[in-house]
Order: C-alpha cells, then structure tokens, then sequence
C-alpha cells in the first residue's frame, strides 16, 4: 500500500508499506477520506520522528481482530486513529481501536464522516468530563447552565457548541467571527445564546465586557458563567478574555477547559478560576473510565447523525490525495485554515491500483 509520512521539518514523502494486521481489539479500514488537523504537523515536530500522523479517517472495514464483535468487513465507518502509533490514517490502509470507530449512516458521506472523531471526541471530553456537564447518554440538568465557548469556528469549538446544544445547556455564548454563521444552527436566541464576533472589538476588555452583557441579558446573574471551553487555547484566549469575562469571587470555582498542552497551573491570574485540559489521548492514555467514555461517545456519534442532531464540520477536500498532505499541513502550520477542516481523498493518489474510485461513490 501507499503512505504518507510527515517529518519534523514539514516535508512529506510517499512511500510503499505492507498492509497492517490489526490486533484483537483493532479494525483494518480501508481508507476513504482522511482529515487532516494542526496536531498533524506539530506532532513529528514535537516528537523530532517522521511517522504518519494522520488521525481521523472513513472508509470501509477490511478486516477485524480476533475480538472485534461491533464490526465486519464492508461495514462503513469512521474513527480517530491513536495519535503517535503506527500505520495513521495518511495511508491507503489505517488500523483504528474498536473504541474509537463508529458505523456512518447511510445517506452520510465519508468526507462529512471524517470531520468528525478527533475534534468532537476532545469537545466531549472537555464538556463532559473535565467541565462536569451531563453527557447526551444521561439525565439533562433541571437548572440553566450557562457556557461560554471561545473559537467557534474551529472544529473543536463548533462541535463543542452542538454537543452542549445536544444536552440542553443553555445561555451559550460563542465567540467567533464571520467565518462561525454556520453554528447559528445549533444557537437558539429564545434560550439567551449569543454569537460575538470578537474582530468587533479592539480590546481583551471590551470582548470580555461584551460576553458578560450577553449573560447578563440572558439572565445570567452578575453575567457571569461559570464554565467555558477554550477552543483556541492561547494565553491571550484564556487569560486575556475569558478569566476577564468570568471574574468574581466565591464557590464553585470558575472553571476553564483548553485544548492544546499548556500548563494548567499559575496561567489564569485569578485565584478564583480553575484551569483545566482536554485531549483526544485520554481515549488511549487515561484512566479506564476515560478509555470507556470514548467507546459509548463513538456510538453516540452514529446515533446523533442517524437523528439529525449532530452533523459534521465544514470541509474542503484537496487534490491529489496523498500527494496533498504536505500542502494541507502548510496550510494548518500557516494558520490558514478558517471555519473548515481540509481532508483527503485517498483515491486520487496517483498510481494507487484503486484509482478508479471516485468520491460520488462515498454514499450509499
């Protein structure tokens, strides 16, 4: 088979691999569509280790381990492969989890599919499991919640506002730009959410007074949340605005969630204020209970688009399959990717055997 593998300084070569066997609780898929995201460049140069480090991928089951009993082959799927583990999803072939693989319906493209597992999977962590939020499979909260939620027009961020859309949680005020009017969808006025367009402000303080007024004006005593999630996750993000926007004594504790490694102690100038992290790795890496949160979410997933309450991201999908990896992560490493995932078409890798296929056959 083909694949794809990134080096430290960007590059990216092609070259031919033998067709992993997947082990007993892992699933061979023959890759589809493959997502791209900014921890794809910023992981073999962390880690100074070309490897193939692409995560979210759909496609078809090629074969299952020996205790696989969710899946067979030809079923079609989507699922975040282990980051940082061999045979990604840059590849003509992916070995995912069978935790972290979910059925696509019928009627849902791979390329919608494929812009979901990674971003959503590390929202509902951050919603569900570090902010304390009940999660889709149990008992909404009687009381109003109110959420900030910075980056609404990332991946993590707009998926974080449709799995709090999903669980009830009301005011949420999303701070976007223009780019974001596609999470309009999943905001509902008469519940007090809000969407701020921060390029409308010049400063951290008047963002941050904007959030409060649009708390206040959903009811939110003193407009102050106790809970937000940080898509964006840079000190002038979680620091400059929203410890601003959320500042106030007394119990519970402010709590932020971020989504990138920063440390979570003495970031936040505010004693009243808890910062806190979310990764995609906790699905593989965490606690037992972690690792089992991430096997009921992906069945939710598939749940959430058989009913038309969660769709995917927006998306561009790039020429040349393979061939389009390092130009894709040029462009997330350049900061040049706005309100949309960019995927692969692994199909229109040339000299690929199966290049006849064609992405109108990604539906059924």
């Amino acid at each position: 088979m083909k694949e794809a593998i990134v080096y430290p300084d960007g590059s990216v070569t092609i070259q031919d691999a033998a067709v992993p066997t997947p082990g007993p609780r892992e699933v061979l898929v023959k890759v589809v569509i493959a997502g791209t995201n900014p921890k794809d460049w910023k992981w073999p140069t962390l880690m100074q280790r070309a490897q193939n480090s692409g995560d979210d991928v759909a496609g078809t089951v090629q074969e299952v381990g020996s205790h696989v009993c969710e899946f067979r082959k030809g079923d079609r799927v989507a699922g975040m492969h282990k980051y940082s583990r061999p045979h990604g999803a840059f590849a003509e072939y992916a070995i995912v989890s069978d935790s972290m693989l979910f059925h696509v319906p019928a009627g849902i493209g791979f390329e919608e599919a494929a812009t979901i597992p990674l971003a959503a999977l590390t929202a509902g962590y951050g919603l569900f499991h570090e902010l304390g939020l009940p999660a889709p499979w149990d008992p909404p909260r009687s009381e109003r919640t109110a959420l900030i939620v910075y980056g609404a027009s990332t991946a993590v961020g707009a998926f974080a506002i449709k799995l709090a859309r999903a669980v009830r949680v009301h005011p949420i005020v999303a701070v976007g730009s223009s780019n974001s009017v596609f999470v309009q969808d999943y905001l509902d006025e008469a519940e007090g959410d809000a969407l701020i367009d921060y390029r409308r402000h010049t400063s951290n303080e008047s963002l941050a007074t904007a959030i409060r007024d649009a708390l206040a004006d959903a009811g939110v005593p003193d407009g102050r949340a106790l809970l937000a999630f940080d898509g964006v996750s840079t000190p002038d993000t979680y620091d400059g605005v929203l410890s601003r926007a959320m500042a106030g004594e007394g119990t519970p504790r402010a709590k932020i969630v971020v989504v990138l490694p920063v440390a979570t102690e003495g970031n936040v100038d505010d004693e009243n204020m808890e910062l806190t992290s979310a990764s995609c790795g906790q699905s593989f890496q965490g606690e037992p209970f972690e690792r089992r949160f991430s096997l009921v979410f992906f069945r939710m997933l598939t749940d959430g688009l058989r009913d038309g309450w969660l769709r995917g991201h927006p998306y561009e999908v790039k020429s040349g399959g393979l061939e389009g990896v390092e130009a894709a992560l040029r462009e997330h490493k350049e900061a040049k990717v706005r309100a949309k995932k960019l995927l692969l078409s692994i199909g229109e890798t040339p000299g690929l055997e199966s290049q006849r296929q064609r992405r109108y056959c990604t539906y059924l």
